[in-house]
């Protein structure tokens, strides 16, 4: 979960996301009543963006009804950027208050801000916990959707999706696999697809197998069909890796989902994607997004960063994810076993609706960004243009951590359905419908 800042607990703004260019009104309610009181006090508008000056030093104002404390304002804010309602009190041992919200274009007015994790595991590969289990763990941290992508296999996803089924929960969970070929380095992320690479790729079908890479017939006919036309290949890249990259990425396409190149600076124990093939990737446009920031060290992740700024800067057109690539939802036991990837790396996505079409279709159309944040550390926006960083940063700042606490009591009563305590199911869909007002009241549509 992320950091609550003081002001957070001290006031409430709402609306905090509003429309660039039209009059609406926010309303600022006071949580501690010992901040305001009958002191004298004026309100003044500022644009962060805007050098200093108040756009107006003294709002005009509507007192909200007793037993309340706030107002509301009206403000009509001409351009996308965050604005702020200072509090300055007469009495100047009260602290002056800061009250942030933003105004946004209509693109991204109409789109909601969703949390998510493409790349998962669970013990049906090389992770710790059961599908179920996982799911609900990422709920009570935070997430809008998640995909279980295990090694191989693309059976533990459903197995996530099957577990809530009927539920209509705004939580959402969508298919996914791990594809990596036999004597292929290339890892590839399938999200969402309705078919498994995997399926047609690997010999051995049986879960207890996952391990086993031998290639079926078909596979290996068709790799060897595309290497024959790979006769111009840049100077260090593989034709293996090329091929079977495109044959697994036609597979995702094919059935509606979204083709992820992963983590390719892992060091395993060489880097799995050299520089030269993950260029060729984007160039040729055989990849749908890149996963930016995954389940790695520091100086795995950040080199990739720089990497992608390098390729954009040069006019590759790059769509990205954030995932995690987490093996175990819990902390370690022993304390020497420092590196936890959940929770530490997730998509930000800017979508207009939490289906697979509307998330595959806003990451390809760079209404994503990756966010970083290890553990003990402030959180980092990674990747997409700085309109979509600055906005990201606000919400970081001063919508999930809001949001984040309803979402925690429904993944609590999530794994209690998932362990089939009675009353859960009851108590979940109850604290569902109770939440369902807040993206309403703090977006203005």
């Amino acid at each position: 979960m992320l950091e609550r800042y003081p002001s957070l607990y001290s006031y409430d703004i709402f609306p905090k996301v509003v429309p660039v260019g039209r009059e609406v009104t926010v309303t600022v309610r006071v949580l501690d009543p010992h901040l305001m009181g009958e002191l004298p006090y004026t309100v003044s508008l500022y644009a962060i963006n805007g050098g200093g000056e108040a756009m107006v030093k003294d709002l005009p104002r509507t007192l909200l009804p007793a037993p309340q404390q706030g107002f509301t304002v009206s403000v009509t804010l001409p351009t996308e950027q965050e604005y702020q309602l200072h509090i300055n009190y007469e009495n100047k041992a009260r602290p002056r208050a800061a009250l942030p919200f933003y105004a946004v274009e209509d693109d991204l007015l109409c789109r909601s801000p969703l949390i998510g994790d493409l790349h998962a595991h669970t013990f049906f590969s090389d992770g710790q916990q059961g599908p179920a289990f996982v799911a609900a763990e990422y709920r009570k941290n935070g997430y809008d959707f998640l995909s279980v992508t295990d090694h191989r296999r693309r059976a533990p996803s459903l197995m996530a999706i099957e577990a809530f089924a009927g539920l209509e929960l705004p939580f959402k969970l969508y298919p996914g696999e791990e594809v990596h070929p036999h004597g292929i380095r290339t890892h590839i992320v399938n999200f969402a697809s309705d078919n498994s690479a995997n399926e047609y790729a690997l010999a051995a079908k049986a879960q207890e197998e996952w391990r086993n890479t031998d290639p079926t017939p078909e596979w290996e006919a068709e790799m060897a069909r595309i290497k024959e036309t790979l006769t111009d290949l840049p100077a260090g890249v593989s034709a293996d890796e090329v091929a079977s990259a495109m044959i697994v990425c036609r597979i995702i396409r094919e059935g509606g989902g979204l083709a992820i190149l992963a983590h390719p600076h892992w060091v395993y124990p060489v880097r799995s994607v050299p520089d030269q093939t993950t260029r060729y990737f984007f160039e040729k446009g055989i990849f749908d997004a890149l996963e930016l920031i995954g389940g790695m060290r520091w100086y795995e992740n950040h080199p990739q960063v720089a990497l992608y700024h390098h390729l954009t800067a040069e006019g590759i057109r790059i769509p990205v994810v954030g995932s995690s690539d987490e093996h175990g939802v819990l902390p370690h036991d022993h304390p020497a076993k420092t590196v936890a990837y959940f929770t530490e790396e997730r998509t930000l996505v800017f979508a207009k609706e939490n289906s697979r079409e509307e998330i595959i279709g806003a990451i390809k159309d760079l209404y994503s960004t990756a966010v970083l944040k290890y553990a003990e550390q402030y959180p980092q926006v990674c990747g997409g243009s700085y309109r979509l960083y600055q906005y990201a940063q606000f919400l970081l700042l001063n919508y999930f951590p809001l949001r984040d606490e309803l979402y925690a009591a429904e993944g609590r009563l999530m794994l209690d359905y998932a362990a089939g305590v009675p009353g859960a199911k009851e108590a979940l869909l109850h604290t569902v419908q109770s939440h369902a007002y807040f993206e309403e009241k703090y977006f203005c549509r």
